[in-house]
């Protein structure tokens, strides 16, 4: 058994890999990040039902991981870089042999995945994610819990928020449809309603984030096999944004179940993988070995019936 813990500002997501299959998953909110990765282990411990001594390694990814040590509750900790963990999570999800993985986390992350997981690469990414829905609904809402957005959201207009194609040119221009959006907040005043500005917020966000995944997807040949993950794909008005936004420059959005969990999953799987290969290194030196010394045994028999 792995657990696989992906330690980020606020929350921390954690997976059980058992037998090469997710069996367990948890999230855990703290501020700090080694109270935040005990209490996910703790919690998958106590969840899953399994002691401590039967885990073999916790692979430990995210900006938080650096604070860890070599062991935690006694388990050893192998780290893994937040890149290869994000490809390799998003690709597992998926079951694809080649995508561009979307982290959307704090800011976002790209991540190219090519020949079946063997190219890892990081290919850019945006300060825009969910640190800016965070830290624009304090600024234009005064609120805190950025659960509150999306419900706020929910009758909010963009047509008293954005301005459209439409508002400037008349009509859609190339391949923008009229309703498309020409400036976001183009239409702000003092008196816009909250849902308003709620939903021009996930809006935007959605609408940026889309728009460079699929520029930067396009720049791989990946348009086709575009990999949203992270927590923020939960937020369903967000990602309807991001999706629309997609599809219109000709890409293909995916977002697969547990995409949140993506990340530790990859993190698992990568320690999983890298553990099968040593072993797999281990048994062809066992048998190469056996061979030589089966071969020596062979060649001393043949000495002494000469003789």
């Amino acid at each position: 058994m792995i657990i696989g813990i992906d330690i980020g500002g606020s929350t921390t997501q954690g997976v059980l890999l058992k037998n090469g299959k997710i069996t367990g998953h948890v999230s855990i909110h703290a501020s700090d990040e080694l109270a935040s990765a005990a209490g996910c282990l703790g919690k998958i411990i106590s969840d899953s039902r399994i002691r401590v001594n039967q885990i073999k390694y916790v692979a430990a990814t995210g900006g938080g991981s650096r604070k860890l040590g070599r062991t935690l509750l006694g388990i050893p900790v192998k780290k893994v870089g937040e890149i290869k963990a994000m490809g390799l999570g998003g690709m597992a999800l998926t079951k694809k042999k080649k995508c561009l993985v979307v982290s959307i986390g704090t800011g976002t992350a790209m991540v190219s995945v090519t020949d079946n997981g063997k190219i890892i690469r990081h290919v850019g990414g945006t300060g825009v994610g969910g640190g800016t829905l965070k830290g624009l609904f304090k600024l234009l809402l005064n609120k805190d819990d950025i659960n509150n957005l999306e419900l706020i959201a929910k009758n909010g207009d963009l047509n008293k928020i954005n301005l459209t194609v439409k508002d400037i040119v008349g009509r859609g221009i190339g391949n923008l449809s009229a309703g498309a959006t020409a400036a976001n907040f183009g239409k702000l005043r003092d008196d816009t309603a909250a849902k308003d500005i709620a939903l021009g917020l996930l809006t935007m966000v959605g609408e940026v984030v889309g728009t460079l995944s699929t520029f930067a997807a396009k720049n791989h040949g990946l348009e086709k096999e575009i990999v949203f993950i992270g927590k923020v794909t939960k937020n369903r008005t967000l990602m309807r944004n991001l999706e629309r936004t997609v599809k219109t420059f000709g890409g293909k959005a995916y977002v697969p179940d547990r995409a949140e969990f993506a990340t530790a999953i990859g993190a698992a799987k990568a320690v999983s993988e890298e553990r099968e290969s040593l072993l797999e290194k281990l048994r062809k030196s066992v048998k190469v070995s056996r061979k030589r010394n089966g071969n020596r045994k062979g060649r001393k028999n043949g000495k002494k019936r000469k003789r």
